[in-house]
């Protein structure tokens, strides 16, 4: 079972272009000494389906899609407590989470170069239960990318999230919460917060390298408080996608643990992808919890 690899593709995610690279990674692995199974998802949660559903035996799994396809693979292995090595080839819209790995965008490099690879071991995030690899958010830009429409994230790529996100500049909600971030406990009214652990969110490198670790077992924590103007608001969204997080009107903390309260049930964007409506969130990390298979250079 040592060279057995699972891949689940979906054919869909991102310029919708990953199909036509298949046969040759398929080809590439196999002379790579590997014996290859292809899945293919065609609907929300497919890959964790599919994952419920293989009774085969498998070492490596490839995610081949965006990071909502990711999420689904990683929470598949997570419910069958399934200790594999995973590999991702990223094929979505802003692959933030392939970013912050340093994973290489070319469809056929993991598939030529795979044995130049070495074991990464990360941490994944937990929600009430359910696995995040990267990131989960509210508020504003949080439902841009679940909202964007396929076709048009085929046609136009990113754009497609840009100009769908440019709506919710001028009408920008406030959300009162109360949050217990490790020790500290603060209420307030905020209009954006993520909890992640990844360099990058959104499409843009909020955090800088040296500041976060994928594997040091702390969440990210980044909280907006409501802007004066509209002038302010371009500033907190400058600041926040060069990385610089230092504004009066950015909180930043770093901890395993974070729990957060709200009166109403409030949407949550969970790696891009809808997470629900929810009052009562419990999150922590689960440190070293994910096997990849990275750059050496990562």
């Amino acid at each position: 079972m040592e060279n057995k690899i699972l891949a689940i593709v979906n054919p869909r995610s991102g310029m919708a272009d990953i199909g036509r690279y298949i046969d040759r990674i398929e080809d590439n692995l196999k002379l790579n000494g590997y014996e290859v199974d292809i899945k293919y998802t065609t609907r929300e949660y497919n890959a964790t389906k599919i994952l419920e559903d293989y009774d085969k035996e498998f070492n490596i799994i490839l995610a081949c899609g965006g990071d909502g396809t990711l999420n689904e693979t990683i929470e598949g292995l997570y419910e069958r407590n399934k200790d594999v090595k995973v590999c991702f080839i990223p094929s979505g819209t802003t692959n933030d989470f392939a970013k912050s790995l340093n994973i290489s965008f070319n469809r056929l490099h993991i598939s030529k170069y795979i044995k130049d690879y070495e074991e990464k071991v990360i941490d994944t995030g937990i929600l009430n239960g359910r696995v995040f690899n990267y990131v989960v958010s509210f508020g504003v830009f949080s439902k841009t990318s679940y909202d964007t429409s396929v076709d048009l994230k085929n046609k136009i790529g990113r754009l497609a999230y840009i100009l769908n996100g440019l709506k919710e500049v001028f009408n920008i909600k406030k959300y009162k919460l109360k949050f217990k971030i490790g020790d500290v406990e603060l209420e307030d009214e905020f209009v954006f917060g993520s909890i992640s652990n990844s360099h990058y969110i959104g499409g843009f490198k909020l955090f800088r390298k040296n500041d976060v670790a994928m594997d040091d077992g702390k969440l990210e924590v980044v909280l907006v408080k409501p802007p004066k103007n509209f002038l302010q608001v371009m500033k907190i969204i400058f600041k926040m996608i060069t990385g610089n997080l230092k504004d009066e009107n950015i909180l930043f903390f770093q901890s395993p643990t974070v729990e957060i309260k709200s009166e109403d049930e409030i949407f949550w964007s969970v790696d891009g992808e809808c997470g629900g409506d929810i009052r009562e969130l419990k999150i922590f990390n689960k440190e070293k919890n994910v096997r990849f298979i990275t750059p050496k250079k990562y």
